[in-house]
């Protein structure tokens, strides 16, 4: 009987899973190097296994006691709009600039204030009268700026108000041009003649001849990819043509910079997987030259913190308040009191018509996204409620130095309730304060946060278990995520044949674990930047406040495989502007140490027989064999 029992009582236990198996201690080192970096070097194993995998995972959770690399400051001193402040940045950095911008003199300098009454509003006699009254070249200034209607009365002025505005037309082109000429203005056939087809040491000779001014026009004129191997011409020539795109440059090529050279691994690891979750773009224009300090200020600064202050930090930041339009929101009721009160008053009618209410977008994409998910148990009423908390908070002066702050006049202070939870009227700001405490709190937040961090650094369909114990830690840690990192990469899932190899990287990931592997040094991050987008993923530039994707489906399509193998290629070819490769070395090894370098260990029979086919026609160098490896399958997970 007792036989029997023990047989009945086995069939009873949970299947094994691969989440079950234990990872070699090689390959535990090679998985966590693919999942704590943005890909290991060749001697990064190495370095692993003399201090102790433990001890290593240990030092990346706590950045402060790893030296940082000394060459990324070098490489990050060129983007001089990185320690920049927002003020400066929209100072600085106009959407035209200076050179290009149209100075447009108002009514108000050209006439007097009864003139300006006169043309306006004045009977036609009037109008002509104060027009007559101009010499020639006021007077052409004061016609180009009059609307057609306002000189309907009088058809005579009105057509020669209409040559005017033409001729102004016309007088802003030349300057444009002057600004800006085409190359055929700019240089001699020549010269030109290098401009467009010369090698980079006749464009670098082309360059040094020039005056200054002319080396910028030069340098606006020609295409960004044209100036590939020349940074610093192509940041003068934006700096006419694009301010703006200086700024972004910079934030997308630092990304791409840190991700190469940084000993902080594990952090800037975090600060990629946290922009997303708290994702802003680029793609809104009040936001474009805020991401840097939203970046910087918002999101690095938590990464390794407690989810509260995280939280709190882009809540209040210009970025996402004008991101998700919770700048504008504002009580239906705001104007019903005080001066803003209905009256007669044209201001106060002409206030109440631009209020546009109260905005839902940020009460619900901060608990769908950033806190509960969308399963954590929240209804449209609670959507609603937590709008209202949020009303007032907004940015003080948008156009010159944007910062938070609280607008009182435009708060709803009733009562409200969230997810239970009553927050007495006449709250203010805290209302909204008390709304962070109790997301950060719920327990739908603690599972949410710490299945996406399992699914970041596990698999797209973690355990369960592996899942609860993180938002144990969650719970009891009051979020502390460096503690429920810990847990999470001292699990027995996390270096478990479950978990190895069992993600696809983002094309982020793809391009700088290439350089990584195959040690480029890269003095110019433009290029690797652009192919990141055309892989499909242009940072900075996800518009969906979901952000950039963890699972592999995102990034499996024919089409993108092809890509990647279109890259890889490129990459060991050495045609990547910006990138050096170092060809002597890797023409000295065999397949048997280029695969050890570039994989970790050996190449799966699938990947073997891939390779042995694509080169059964062809000698096999090591170029050759690098291209193949990078883009296997084998390079493409991690």
């Amino acid at each position: 009987m007792k036989p029997l029992l023990l047989i009945l009582a086995l069939t009873q236990l949970p299947a094994a899973t691969p989440f079950d198996t234990k990872l070699s201690k090689d390959q535990q080192i090679l998985h966590s190097l693919n999942r704590l970096t943005f890909g290991p070097r060749p001697n990064d194993a190495e370095e692993v296994r003399r201090l102790g995998l433990e001890k290593w995972i240990d030092l990346q959770l706590h950045p402060e006691r790893i030296p940082e690399n000394p060459l990324l400051a070098t490489r990050l001193q060129p983007l001089e709009t990185l320690p920049l402040d927002i003020a400066s940045i929209l100072k600085d950095y106009p959407l035209v600039s200076a050179a290009l911008a149209t100075r447009y003199t108002p009514l108000t300098e050209l006439l007097s204030p009864e003139q300006v009454r006169q043309v306006y509003s004045g009977t036609a006699e009037e109008r002509r009268k104060t027009l007559d009254s101009l010499d020639a070249e006021k007077r052409q200034k004061v016609l180009a700026i009059l609307a057609p209607p306002t000189l309907a009365n009088t058809p005579d002025i009105q057509k020669e108000a209409e040559a005017a505005r033409k001729s102004q037309q016309e007088e802003r082109q030349k300057e444009f041009r002057r600004a800006m000429p085409p190359l055929s203005e700019l240089l001699n056939a020549d010269q030109m003649e290098t401009a467009t087809r010369g090698n980079k040491e006749q464009l670098a000779d082309l360059f040094a001849f020039l005056d200054p001014s002319k080396r910028q026009q030069l340098a606006s004129a020609l295409p960004p990819k044209a100036l590939a191997t020349f940074p610093e011409m192509r940041r003068l020539g934006l700096r006419l043509k694009q301010p703006q795109q200086v700024v972004l440059g910079d934030l997308r090529e630092a990304k791409v910079f840190r991700a190469l050279y940084s000993s902080h691994q594990l952090e800037e690891v975090l600060v990629d997987f946290w922009f997303n979750h708290f994702n802003v773009s680029e793609a809104k224009p009040n936001d474009r030259l805020l991401l840097t300090s939203y970046e910087r200020d918002a999101i690095r600064p938590h990464v390794l913190g407690h989810f509260k202050d995280l939280l709190l930090a882009t809540a209040r930041h210009p970025a996402m308040l004008y991101y998700l339009d919770n700048f504008q929101s504002i009580s239906p009721n705001a104007f019903d009191i005080g001066p803003f009160a209905p009256t007669v008053d044209a201001m106060a009618r002409q206030l109440s018509r631009q209020a546009h209410g109260i905005n839902e977008n940020y009460g619900r994409e901060l608990m769908e996204l950033h806190t509960l998910g969308v399963k954590g148990g929240y209804t449209q009423q609670d959507v609603v409620d937590v709008a209202r908390a949020f009303t007032g908070w907004t940015i003080r002066l948008p156009a010159t130095k944007p910062e938070f702050v609280f607008a009182g006049f435009m708060h709803d202070y009733n009562e409200k309730t969230v997810l239970g939870h009553k927050i007495p009227a006449g709250g203010g700001e805290q209302d909204g304060l008390q709304v962070i405490d109790i997301l950060s709190h719920s327990p739908a937040t603690a599972r949410f946060i710490s299945l996406k961090l399992a699914q970041r650094f596990v698999a797209d369909e973690p355990p369960p278990a592996l899942v609860d114990r993180m938002a144990l830690t969650f719970t009891k840690t009051d979020g502390d995520l460096r503690a429920i990192l810990a847990t999470l990469f001292a699990s027995p899932e996390f270096l478990s044949e479950g978990a190895f190899q069992a993600k696809m990287k983002s094309p982020l990931e793809l391009v700088v674990s290439a350089v990584r592997a195959l040690q480029g040094e890269v003095a110019d991050t433009f290029t690797l930047v652009q192919k990141i987008a055309d892989l499909g993923e242009p940072l900075y530039a996800k518009l969906e406040p979901t952000g950039y994707s963890n699972a592999a489906e995102a990034w499996l399509s024919t089409g993108s495989l092809l890509s990647r193998m279109n890259f890889a290629t490129a990459l060991a070819s050495g045609q990547i502007p910006g990138v050096k490769l170092d060809s002597a070395a890797l023409d000295a090894k065999d397949a048997a140490a280029v695969t050890k370098a570039l994989l970790g260990g050996s190449a799966s029979q699938q990947t073997q027989d891939a390779i042995s086919g694509g080169l059964q026609s062809k000698p096999r160098t090591s170029r050759q064999l690098a291209s193949l490896l990078l883009g296997s399958p084998d390079f493409q997970k991690k």
